[in-house]
């Protein structure tokens, strides 16, 4: 914790607050509010300049913390967060004592501004007024410091609060969901009820939400059932977060099920859906949901276009992601976003249309940005446009110098026209640039514990009973059909080095280790990148030979595998 006499004075000096005391408080005089001053805090409350200015200006003797925390709830609760600081500010100056309703508000937009010095500094003014046993000031604090970034900061003060509530507790939650430290979010709502705190909606909303980039499905589960155990409120938020939950784990007839059990839903609940039916490859009945939901009476918004027509990336269904987007912007009056552009950039692209999708991005009234640009070059990767793929390529050296995807792509369009010079000047381009690919990276969750594997040689790393299991697998595929896919693999390496690569990609070793300690039907699988063709092919033979259900949730969407077959027909 940062927090200190010394930080409280040098920020006093810096942002002209000005250090009060008790004794301040004590002296000063009561005075009766004039009409005038009424007026002009009503004014001050529905507009900012110049009202407040000018209240602070002309009526300072007769402004007290009532007052001061009325302004700052208001602006806080409308979002306009600098005023709310502006009137604090007005306070120190005045001598005006904050009390315990001061802060939770203020607090609230000091985080919303990611002003963790101003935060800081107030949380030294707390301490030094009496605060620091306050519950209300504390929860506040917890959340701010994990919205400006600092979740140690977060948990030390968490631990060291005298009294907590299932506020405080949602608090350091959400401080974590809100950094991507999803298992510290889980691990501190089981905490949570082993101090026999009873959760809330809030609390649900936000365990389920890291459940959901976790890819944990069975704590996921488990945690649906405590709801329904302990007879908790399935609200809109906790149904549309179960729902989302389900989705993301690749669990779709569950998310469905919650979702139709549902008594109130709105438009997120049905965003949700249609995103989850999307990412799963069940792309018609995502457009029947949007048809439903229309129905309804529901009216659909940018996000509900972007998971439709990702539906119809993820299907190739183009004329129909075509009439969508144009019913986008002509009959739903909404204006397309770079990500919907992007959308339908893939779609055509995918779909053979890159010429059209080349005059969409000319006509487009959105200057392109490095996602378009990729789309553009792994659409091209896709049909063989070398041309068109090193225009792409230039575009992104521009935009994105750095980024390794980037050369990874291009790369692949070379090989694919097996032009092993331009192959080679590409790595030698990232290698005098120090650039790196991203390192495949997968996880499988078994019995409520998730095992994480990264790219390489279990034997390097202790793990022979992978090592001999994957060994045992490449061979009992190989008689069923499997060919490796080498031609992704390095160029300039043999064909058996080709294939011992291949062979230790992530997924595969979670793939492995999972039927290994696993005796579940389905086998959940998580991967940071897109699955390659050989996996691909690899995991369809794989789930018929052992015939286990095999979901991949790569970066891009869901694969299910189940006897020999996958959810996406080999369209990805």
């Amino acid at each position: 914790m940062k927090a200190s006499v010394k930080t409280f004075t040098h920020f006093s000096s810096a942002y002209g607050f000005r250090s009060y005391t008790i004794s301040a408080l004590a002296d000063s005089p009561m005075h009766k509010i004039p009409f005038s001053l009424i007026k002009l805090i009503d004014s001050s409350l529905s507009s900012f300049a110049p009202t407040t200015t000018l209240l602070f200006h002309n009526f300072s003797h007769s402004i007290d913390c009532n007052i001061c925390n009325t302004l700052i709830r208001r602006y806080t609760d409308s979002k306009n967060h600098s005023y709310s600081l502006y009137v604090y500010t007005q306070m120190r100056k005045l001598n005006i004592l904050p009390d315990s309703s001061t802060f939770p508000s203020l607090l609230k937009s000091v985080a919303q501004l990611s002003c963790l010095e101003v935060g800081t500094s107030i949380h030294c003014s707390a301490i030094q007024l009496g605060f620091a046993s306050d519950i209300y000031t504390n929860t506040a604090l917890v959340s701010m410091y994990g919205i400006c970034q600092q979740t140690d900061d977060a948990r030390q003060l968490f631990d060291e609060i005298p009294e907590r509530n299932v506020v405080t507790w949602n608090a350091l939650i959400t401080s974590y969901t809100h950094n991507r430290m999803f298992r510290e979010a889980v691990d501190v709502f089981r905490e949570m009820l082993g101090c026999g705190v009873k959760p809330g909606e809030v609390t649900m909303v936000g365990v389920l939400s890291a459940c959901s980039h976790l890819g944990a499905l069975s704590q996921g589960k488990w945690i649906h059932d405590y709801i329904v155990r302990n007879r908790l409120r399935v609200n809109v938020y906790v149904g549309t977060a179960l729902i989302d939950m389900y989705a993301k784990c690749g669990d779709i007839d569950e998310a469905k099920k919650v979702f139709e059990t549902m008594g109130l839903k709105n438009i997120y609940t049905w965003n949700v859906l249609i995103s989850a039916y999307a990412m799963n490859g069940q792309g018609e009945a995502a457009l029947q949901t949007f048809d439903r939901m229309v129905v309804e009476g529901v009216k659909p918004d940018a996000v509900t276009f972007l998971s439709v027509l990702c539906a119809c990336c993820h299907q190739g269904f183009v004329e129909e992601g075509r009439r969508l987007f144009s019913n986008m912007i002509n009959e739903f009056r909404l204006q397309p976003k770079i990500v919907h552009y992007g959308c339908m950039i893939d779609l055509l692209g995918r779909g053979g249309f890159l010429d059209e999708a080349m005059e969409m991005i000319h006509s487009m009234k959105l200057k392109p940005d490095a996602i378009i640009w990729r789309t553009l070059l792994g659409a091209c990767r896709f049909h063989g446009r070398e041309e068109l793929g090193e225009f792409a390529f230039r575009k992104l050296l521009e935009l994105e110098p750095t980024n390794g995807e980037n050369y990874v792509l291009i790369s692949n369009v070379h090989t694919q026209k097996k032009k092993w010079t331009e192959v080679g000047e590409v790595r030698e381009l990232m290698d005098s640039s120090g650039i790196k690919k991203i390192p495949g990276c997968s996880s499988i969750e078994i019995e409520n514990a998730v095992y994480e594997f990264k790219a390489s040689d279990p034997l390097e790393r202790g793990h022979e009973e992978i090592h001999m299991m994957l060994q045992d697998m490449k061979k009992q595929l190989k008689l069923a059909g499997y060919v490796p896919e080498t031609e992704i693999a390095l160029y300039d390496i043999n064909e058996e080095e080709k294939e011992h690569n291949l062979i230790y990609h992530s997924e595969k070793l979670a793939l492995a280790f999972g039927l290994l300690h696993s005796s579940e039907p389905t086998l959940r699988i998580m991967k940071n990148l897109r699955i390659c063709q050989d996996c691909h092919q690899f995991f369809k033979l794989a789930s018929a030979i052992y015939e286990r259900n095999i979901v991949v949730r790569d970066i891009k969407r869901f694969h299910h595998f189940s006897g020999g077959l996958c959810s996406c027909k080999d369209y990805w």
